[in-house]
């Protein structure tokens, strides 16, 4: 499968967690920026359910980039001061060229 360069055209930022402990003990988690790149974001499905009596929504996204062996489902993309957790990653045929990331917009990690 072969993409267009041209349509990477959404400049995305991806973040890896950071666990830490503070003075009294608790952790914290925080995220540091990995890497900037270029890539296309297209929103797929959305979603409303009523949780614990409060209506959270969600909305699924598509993000393909070239292909980066520093990255995984613990990761997120963030895009447009939006965050987006990265659920499944997968690598276009295998061959090392592009990676398609299945991402979720609202839930929490």
């Amino acid at each position: 499968m072969a993409y267009s360069i041209g349509k990477f055209r959404h400049k995305v930022e991806i973040q890896s967690p950071v666990n830490s402990t503070d003075s009294g003990g608790g952790s914290a988690r925080t995220w540091s920026t990995v890497s900037t790149v270029w890539g296309q974001v297209t929103p797929t499905t959305g979603s409303e359910a009523v949780k614990q009596g409060q209506l959270q929504e969600t909305l699924s996204h598509q993000v393909v980039i070239r292909h980066t062996d520093n990255i995984g489902t613990n990761y997120r993309i963030k895009y447009n001061n939006r965050f987006l957790n990265i659920k499944h990653l997968r690598n276009v045929d295998e061959r090392n060229r592009y990676i398609i990331m299945q991402c979720e917009e609202g839930v929490a990690t």
